[in-house]
């Protein structure tokens, strides 16, 4: 190690520490299938593999005590590849700790090495899984019942797991995620220009007498556009990655948190193949997991009350995922006790956020939503990880700041399920361009329900709301000139518009479980967008969510669904209007 200087130095730790985390997330992984009977020989491989990979890097960079940890830890899983050690569930505990200390140097701001001392006592307590000596093992764990020994799975000798992983084995390249943003940026500028060439085609064509330049012009105009579109695809691909990289991450909190309960979890996963986009994987983790410590600390009951149930022992902690169009579909549903609508609902009564009249008409699936306010907790008693009546509304709020949405479904005594629904990607969507007040908007096509023509003698005014009837029921209009202040006929600073128009359209939405209509004076398509966040020195409006460029240089504006409705709400109350104006 001499003879590299500092920064060369530094390069190869910080190349070290990233492959070595991955490798140990994927460890954990792995040796929790095998404490809970689903491993395979394939996964019993990568654990050595993967010990034996950590053992051999860190020496080449001088981290001594992770050698000899990585080392003693190889040794053991040698010893059960060829059937000499039996490891019970307390010994899977020495491991992950024995992780989690290598994990704990290399994850610092710089990368260091373990502690002497507790390279000693790690090395001391794998030597005893060796030995199958149980005082060693168990020497430093508070927990003081007998583990059950885990069985290797079937086909872990002879090496049929290394063959199958040489079959497998796939190249990969490492890229800075900042590099693939970068690429996809220039990838939406082509677009851009894409529409610019394809709008001067026809002009072109109208200007000059067709001849053979035109049509060369026109045929490389075309073959371009394709290549274009290919190339925004790719790099799109590039940025999807499998939701199995936040499922996974979840199974060793859930079965720690369970013990710390005195509940038994059963965690099944599906869909992890399902892709995604890399930064909504970023996001979805806190969420997720709120979801999941909910779920254990009050979805489901404790053993005894299962069994006063005829429920088994064992509870069940679902998480799915699936495509559907142009969303991805994430389900987390437990078996447990369910949400109560009663508590529910006296619980918002007594925050403030219903009234009793209103408790009295509200459907019991309606009431379950209240989970959602923010304050509101059933808890019976305030925990570590819930009680305190933020999870639930910090779900939301995530959710929606993906342009997502969010629902919940409940029976008492069966379960609970949420179903979160967000887009493919945060880069490009599908919108509907309108004009309203002079100025040009677009609306993500997931949140238009639907589209109706009306005049100015369709408005109906209920509580000074200007509402419009939409078959059989009334849903309240957001002039978007007014609420964001476009509108100069309404004190804005938007372009000056001489009258009212007198037929316009009325663009229904529906974002959660609400739904109403944005009033549009000119409809002109669909289009897909490529989203430029907003420099928020010079606006600052939560109720845009970006925008884009159009092919002839016009500048569109993207709204936030969600958002618009909210500043709709708050612009109303702003004149003194208190009342439950916006009927949803």
């Amino acid at each position: 190690m001499d003879d590299l200087t500092r920064a060369e130095l530094d390069q190869l730790l910080a190349v070290f520490r990233d492959q070595s985390l991955q490798i140990l997330e994927e460890m954990g992984q792995d040796l929790l299938a095998l404490e809970s009977g689903h491993a395979d020989a394939e996964a019993m491989t990568r654990l050595r593999r993967g010990a034996h990979t950590i053992k051999g890097d860190s020496a080449c960079v001088g981290l001594d005590g992770i050698t000899q940890v990585a080392h003693k830890i190889e040794d053991v899983f040698d010893g059960v590849l060829v059937g000499q050690i039996e490891v019970d569930r307390r010994s899977v505990d020495v491991i992950l700790e024995a992780l989690d200390s290598v994990k704990t140097a290399i994850g610092a701001e710089e990368v260091g090495d373990v502690p002497a001392g507790s390279t000693n006592e790690i090395v001391k307590a794998l030597a005893g899984i060796q030995k199958m000596d149980e005082a060693a093992v168990f020497a430093h764990l508070s927990n003081d019942h007998k583990g059950e020994p885990l069985q290797a799975p079937e086909g872990l000798f002879h090496g049929q797991g290394g063959e199958a992983s040489s079959k497998n084995r796939r190249g990969f390249v490492r890229v800075e995620a900042a590099k693939i943003d970068t690429l996809l940026n220039l990838a939406g500028e082509m677009v851009i220009a894409r529409s610019v060439m394809t709008q001067l085609g026809p002009e072109l064509e109208s200007a000059i007498q067709r001849n053979e330049m035109v049509d060369r012009f026109s045929g490389a105009s075309n073959q371009m556009g394709k290549l274009i579109a290919e190339l925004q695809k790719s790099v799109l691909k590039m940025r999807m990655v499998t939701i199995d990289h936040v499922f996974r991450r979840f199974a060793r909190p859930m079965r720690e948190l369970a013990a710390q309960h005195g509940k038994e979890v059963e965690l099944q996963i599906s869909g992890g193949e399902t892709e995604l986009d890399r930064a909504l994987v970023d996001i979805l983790h806190e969420p997720l997991l709120h979801l999941l410590r909910n779920a254990v600390d009050h979805g489901l009951e404790t053993i005894e009350e299962r069994g006063r149930a005829g429920k088994p022992e064992a509870g069940r902690i679902t998480m799915r995922a699936y495509h559907e169009g142009n969303q991805v579909v994430v389900e987390v549903s437990d078996d447990g006790r369910g949400i109560d609508p009663v508590p529910v609902k006296a619980k918002a009564i007594q925050v403030g956020a219903l009234t009793q009249q209103d408790a009295d008409r509200m459907p019991d699936e309606d009431a379950v939503e209240l989970i959602f306010v923010q304050g509101l907790s059933t808890a019976k008693e305030l925990t570590q990880v819930s009680g305190r009546g933020v999870g639930a509304a910090a779900v939301k709020a995530a959710i929606e700041q993906l342009r997502g949405t969010v629902a919940v479904k409940s029976e008492v005594g069966s379960g609970t399920c949420f179903t979160l629904r967000m887009p493919l990607t945060l880069a490009i969507i599908k919108a509907l361009l309108f004009t309203a007040a002079g100025q040009l908007f677009a609306l993500p096509l997931l949140a238009v329900s639907e589209i109706a023509r009306a005049e100015g003698s369709d408005i109906v005014h209920l509580n000074g709301i200007e509402n419009y009837r939409l078959r059989d029921r009334f849903i309240s209009l957001v002039r978007p000139g007014i609420v964001l202040s476009f509108d100069r006929r309404r004190g804005g600073s938007g372009a000056a518009l001489r009258s009212e128009a007198k037929h316009f359209f009325v663009v229904v939405l529906a974002t959660g479980d609400k739904k109403y209509g944005v009033v549009a004076d000119e409809l002109l398509g669909e289009q897909e967008l490529v989203i430029k966040p907003l420099d928020s020195r010079w606006v600052q409006n939560d109720a845009l969510a970006g925008a884009s460029v159009l092919g002839d240089g016009r500048v569109v504006l993207i709204m936030d669904a969600e958002m618009v409705f909210r500043k709709a709400i708050k612009y109303e109350r702003g004149k003194g209007n208190h009342r439950e104006a916006y009927a949803v």
